[in-house]
């Protein structure tokens, strides 16, 4: 099963959420946490995709779409003479999930890769093309749409929701801006306002994904 992790916006908390759920479904899991397209990164280990893997338990995969320059993936690739096309980048996923496969897979031991992208659900990575088409590409996948536990969310999660081709067969906030009035509250009024009726809440000060890693292994057996 793949788990695509989409976000509103860059800076809500994609890298936190994905390490969250990685960490509670090793164990009885053939697990992968990739982050192909990364920009503001030093080395092959550091950045977000080192952490997601490191969270997962295996080391992170050498990516062609990986810049030094913390710009726009699509601005990055094109000063570095790369150009992120879909097939090549679903067909790299495909290699990883191939290598990390077990010999024999079980209902009680699912193969599960998370495929965090990088900004938001429409951040430019190419000519014509954003994070929600790179996710197209990789159907069937459960999609994750992670947004922030803070004001303004209820429009962001609103926006985003009309604008994607297919809903999200989820919602996760994360407490990865300051908190304000509204923390806290925001999942809430998600619900009531029939915004987001699928939905967890994954905090810094106590994250619990368990719930959502749950729903997740579900999701497995259908």
């Amino acid at each position: 099963m793949r788990v695509v992790v989409l976000g509103t916006a860059r800076d809500v908390g994609k890298t936190y959420v994905t390490c969250r759920i990685a960490e509670d479904l090793r164990g009885g899991t053939c697990l992968l946490a990739l982050k192909p397209i990364e920009t503001g990164v030093s080395s092959a280990d550091s950045g977000d995709a080192g952490a997601i893997a490191a969270a997962a338990g295996h080391a992170p995969p050498a990516s062609p779409w990986r810049f030094a320059r913390a710009v726009s993936p699509h601005l990055a690739a094109r000063e570095a003479g790369v150009l992120i096309e879909t097939r090549p980048w679903a067909e790299w996923i495909a290699a990883q999930e191939r290598r990390a496969a077990p010999e024999t897979r079980t209902r009680s031991s699912p193969s599960i890769a998370l495929v965090e992208t990088a900004g938001g659900a429409f951040s430019p990575v190419g000519p014509a093309l954003t994070n929600v088409d790179l996710a197209l590409s990789l159907e069937p996948a459960v999609w994750l749409l992670v947004a922030h536990d803070s004001l303004g969310v209820l429009h962001d999660v609103t926006a985003t929701l009309r604008a994607l081709p297919r809903l999200p067969d989820a919602i996760v906030l994360s407490s990865a801006r300051p908190a304000d009035d509204s923390s806290g509250s925001n999942a809430r009024e998600l619900r009531t306002l029939g915004i987001a009726p699928r939905l967890w809440v994954v905090g810094r000060n106590a994250p619990n994904a368990e719930p959502l890693v749950a729903w997740l292994r579900d999701q497995t057996g259908k």
